[in-house]
């Protein structure tokens, strides 16, 4: 298995932007896990502490809402796909690097395996949660290069590979407080600003 994070990567404990990011990604992870009991199914909490998306209102079609607007991260260049359980996420991510013609060789990226018992929106909070939880993670760069990588995987089955900017990480922290008519807004006004840029 190919490594794709590194533990002699200093971890930036001290530093306050580290310390939000961990604090909503692994103890306030807004996810949540449907199981069934007995006939009928419920969701649990992934962390005690956590308020989940839909407690924030978002619920249904608003979590396409929110994963759309995930999927336009800081850098402005994200790859992402989603594989099924007998697909090799450690060998497409081989090929993503390999064939990549992007000048960044940080690229944001999110490869993850669906899950039967959370939306896709959930699961990319979920996997950099179980990262940050098992400590598989390492962060490189500086400023607003600065990025993380993550990778969840259970009985050397690799589940996901996230690797995103601390930027994005921390914008996707707004946007999931923000209630989506607040969101809804706050993305027109920045339609509105880069048309009468692109007009000037």
């Amino acid at each position: 298995m190919k490594k794709w994070w590194f533990k002699d990567k200093e971890i930036p404990i001290q530093n306050d932007n580290f310390q939000k990011i961990v604090d909503f990604y692994l103890f306030n992870c807004p996810s949540t896990i449907t199981r069934r009991k007995g006939k009928t199914k419920k969701r649990y909490p992934v962390s005690q502490r956590a308020f989940s998306l839909e407690k924030y209102g978002w619920n249904g079609k608003l979590l396409q809402t929110l994963l759309a607007t995930m999927k336009h991260p800081a850098s402005g260049h994200l790859v992402y796909q989603t594989f099924k359980s007998n697909e090799d996420i450690e060998a497409e991510t081989t090929n993503i690097l390999r064939n990549s013609t992007l000048a960044d060789p940080h690229f944001e990226m999110i490869l993850m395996q669906e899950r039967t018992d959370m939306n896709k929106t959930s699961s990319i909070f979920y996997y950099i949660r179980n990262a940050f939880a098992h400590g598989s993670f390492s962060v490189v760069g500086k400023g607003e290069n600065k990025t993380y990588y993550f990778e969840s995987s259970k009985d050397e089955k690799i589940k996901a590979r996230i690797r995103l900017r601390e930027q994005t990480l921390l914008n996707w922290i707004k946007d999931v407080h923000l209630s989506p008519d607040a969101l809804r807004k706050a993305l027109e006004q920045n339609s509105k600003k880069k048309k009468s840029t692109t007009a000037a």
